[in-house]
């Protein structure tokens, strides 16, 4: 789900119980900053490491079941992996770090690595990283509130 879509809340007098109306997900940009560091020129397998460190940046608590970052480079890539579930299309890849319904706050930060190779060791030297974007899905608190 991409939209958050509020409860129904019907009150009855009546009742004398309470019901949790906690409902949807809501993905997110403005949440989190994203900064890949490039820091090692080539691996023992041939590949370029990247470190991504990402940043949160939110004065508001906000609990997460996921993360994607979505890195672009300077040349066409044959692979890439990371510690997470990783994608290679092109010049692009996505990684989507799947948490456990984790709390984040204001200053919390997040750091991994992705290895990415062109196939040939002078293309994969000169690798750069041209663009990052990450997006995160809020989850619903106790309370039934996003943040």
């Amino acid at each position: 789900m991409n939209k958050y879509e509020a409860p129904v809340v019907v009150v009855n007098d009546e009742l004398a119980e309470g019901v949790y109306a906690g409902s949807g997900t809501q993905s997110s940009t403005d949440c989190w900053t994203v900064n890949p560091v490039p820091v090692q020129e080539l691996d023992g397998s041939g590949s370029k490491v990247f470190e991504i460190h990402c940043a949160h940046n939110m004065a508001a608590e906000h609990i997460s079941s996921s993360t994607t970052v979505v890195l672009t480079f300077s040349s066409n890539l044959v692979s890439a992996r990371s510690e997470f579930d990783t994608q290679v299309s092109g010049n692009t890849v996505t990684i989507t770090r799947t948490l456990l319904a984790d709390a984040y706050k204001s200053g919390d930060n997040m750091t991994y690595k992705v290895w990415v190779s062109t196939g040939d060791e002078v293309t994969t030297r000169a690798l750069s990283c041209t663009g990052a974007t990450i997006t995160c899905v809020h989850e619903t608190n106790v309370q039934g509130k996003l943040d």
